[in-house]
Parts: C-alpha cells; sequence; structure tokens
C-alpha cells in the first residue's frame, strides 16, 4: 500500500492532527465504468485527500488547511446543524459522512448548483466504498436537488442534456422511477446520450436500482451488449467497501453473467 503522512493544523480550531492519505490505485487505469460516468478504480474518491478534524469536524481538501478559513465557513463548522452531520452509530457511516460535511462546506460558498450536484453524486460513490449506505442515500439526494436546481435555473454550464442524463440516473438509484422516465423523455435523441439513456430505459422499466458498471463507457454499453439481441448486458453492481478491481476479476464477472444469461434460453 503506498500511503503518507501529513499533519494539519486545522484553521477553525487550531488543532493540529495526522491525516494519513493512501494514494494506492491513483494511477491504475480504468476497469470498468458506471452508468454515471464513474470509472473504477481510478477515480475512487475514497483516496482523494481531503480531511477531517478530529476535534471539529472541519472537513476540507487538504491544501486549503494551510490557508485561512473565512469567517462565513467557521460559523458552519460551530452550527449545531453542521456538528450533527457526524453524529451516526456506525463507524462506516461516520467516516462517509465526511462527503456530507464538504458538501455543506461548499453549499456556503455558494457554488454552482450544477458543481454541487456533481460534488454529491461522487461524494455518493464514497460514501458507498466506505459502506455508508445511508449516507450515499442522502447524497443522491441532494444530488438530485441540486441538478434539478441547475437545470431549472439555466445553470448547466451549457451543457444541459448531461445534467438530464445524469438526473435520469439519479432518480433510477433512487427508485424515483417515473421521475427518471420523465426526465429521458426530456432528453430526447441527443446523439451523445441517446446509447446509455437506452439502457437506462430499460433498467427503470425493470425497476432495477442497482449501480451498475460495465467494461465499456456509457456512450458503447448499447453498442457492445447483447441486450438488443436478446439478452441482458453483462453489467455489475458495485458492493459496498469494495475499493479494488482487476481486469480477470472484471473478465470474470461478465463471463459468469454471460452463462446465467444463456442459461436462461
Amino acid at each position: 500500500m503506498n500511503s503518507s503522512v501529513k499533519v494539519l493544523a486545522c484553521p477553525v480550531c487550531h488543532h493540529h492532527f495526522s491525516h494519513f492519505w493512501n494514494s494506492e490505485g491513483k494511477a491504475l487505469s480504468a476497469y470498468g465504468y458506471g452508468l454515471d460516468f464513474r470509472l473504477l478504480p481510478r477515480d475512487s474518491n475514497r483516496v482523494s485527500d481531503t480531511a477531517t478534524c478530529p476535534n471539529c469536524f472541519y472537513t476540507y481538501r487538504t491544501q486549503d488547511f494551510q490557508t485561512r478559513a473565512p469567517e462565513n465557513l467557521k460559523l458552519v463548522v460551530r452550527s449545531s446543524a453542521y456538528q450533527s452531520i457526524f453524529v451516526v452509530e456506525s463507524s462506516e457511516e461516520r467516516r462517509a459522512r465526511s462527503q456530507l460535511a464538504l458538501l455543506t462546506m461548499l453549499e456556503a460558498k455558494g457554488l454552482n448548483p450544477r458543481d454541487l450536484g456533481i460534488m454529491a453524486l461522487k461524494g455518493s460513490w464514497a460514501a458507498r466504498e466506505l459502506g455508508g449506505l445511508q449516507t450515499e442515500s442522502e447524497l443522491l439526494e441532494k444530488a438530485d436537488y441540486y441538478l434539478d436546481d441547475a437545470l431549472r435555473r439555466g445553470l448547466t454550464k451549457s451543457d444541459p442534456a448531461m445534467v438530464m442524463y445524469l438526473l435520469g440516473e439519479i432518480n433510477r438509484r433512487k427508485e424515483s422511477f417515473l421521475r427518471a422516465r420523465e426526465m429521458l423523455t426530456f432528453l430526447g435523441n441527443n446523439p451523445r446520450y441517446r446509447y446509455p439513456a437506452l439502457l437506462l430505459t430499460v433498467l427503470i422499466e425493470e425497476e432495477d436500482s442497482t449501480p451498475y458498471w460495465s467494461q465499456h463507457s456509457p456512450e458503447r454499453m448499447e453498442q457492445n451488449s447483447p441486450k438488443f439481441k436478446g439478452l441482458f448486458p453483462p453489467l455489475r453492481s458495485i458492493p459496498p467497501k469494495k475499493t479494488e478491481f482487476s481486469p480477470d476479476e472484471l473478465k470474470e464477472g461478465l463471463e459468469q453473467s454471460d452463462g446465467d444469461d444463456l442459461r436462461k434460453l
């Protein structure tokens, strides 16, 4: 395991603590792709360099611990609403709550809701890796809220189709299948998102909320899957607390899925 230790000084409460950063996986190539455009394992949020002060729970990127925290962020950290984020029973959920805390800090900075929605979605990936499924659900709710707000206000950074597609996928994961279907209807026949939208439509109709990933990127899944030859595509769920994937493991999973489908004929 490749890891490094940094001693950080919290800019809110001035507490000094050691932060362990696991850099393993950063240089690995992507072995699989999610329907929400996640790459596995290259973009694993679990190894992102974000730290939480164990004294006051200030959560931010480690490079920002070296700069003065604005007064509005200090007020956020000291608020009961922020502190209550970390009041959970399981250690898995507690670790995952740092993603919610980071989002709360970014909310206070007044970022574009489109960016906040993407941050919430990425935070849900990290929460799932850590086994914090309650936190994952909360972050998906926030991703839905902010991306919908960005779409309604025209703050999509000139890519409303991407926001509509992600709203379809996020609502599928939330089991809000009617809303997911509506989002894909609004998307229309956009050439960039047509292929993954077809897969989402299949999963929505089957009321499947599993977080799927595949050997192929979303825009190529339909082209490379046997679904439209009468078989379901060989996609696999991302299990909680799973951060390491290998090409052989992916290949075995795809072969197993193909075999299961063929035995159903």
